[in-house]
């Protein structure tokens, strides 16, 4: 029996579809939704489910925010990865994630990964920038970008045990 595999993401921007799709064309027959535009599928009908978030202000997405919320006894049935697209990284990038999923999902995961960030100047709203102005400072234009190997090893644990 195959592995039905359903990647579920909110972002604002961009950077966590990209990460979404990226993780679609290494694993086999996943399918994709951005929370924010689509109906979300019957889960009975997936074994793994991916959830994808952006953080802004340290918090993930609401729309992924009230999903978990809502679906957490049946997303604890199934095999759970979880990532977050975020400018933090390290120490302060493990607590974002950790963070943005309630916990008995967090601990649940098979593969958890912050993906690193990228950002697009002419999508992100003034208010946006100045915010990002004043975090990352003056001459910033663009995330790290996202990190091919942490969307591998993602990618590879997600896949494995098929």
């Amino acid at each position: 029996m195959s592995n039905r595999i359903l990647i579920l993401y909110a972002g604002k921007y961009g950077c966590t579809e990209k990460a979404a799709m990226q993780l679609q064309s290494r694993l086999d027959g996943a399918e994709v939704v951005n929370l924010r535009y689509a109906k979300v599928p019957e889960l009975a009908a997936y074994d793994t489910v991916i959830l994808g978030g952006s953080i802004y202000y340290g918090r993930i997405r609401k729309e992924m925010a009230v999903f978990t919320a809502k679906h957490k006894q049946e997303l604890l049935k199934k095999r759970l990865g979880l990532f977050i697209c975020a400018g933090m990284s390290g120490e302060k990038g493990e607590q974002e994630l950790k963070q943005a999923y309630p916990e008995i999902i967090y601990n649940k995961a098979l593969a958890k990964e912050v993906m690193g960030d990228e950002i697009y100047p002419d999508r992100i709203s003034l208010l946006d920038k100045w915010v990002l102005r004043m975090v990352k400072g003056k001459g910033h234009k663009t995330g790290s970008g996202l990190s091919q190997d942490k969307l591998e090893r993602f990618a590879f644990a997600m896949s494995a045990g098929e």
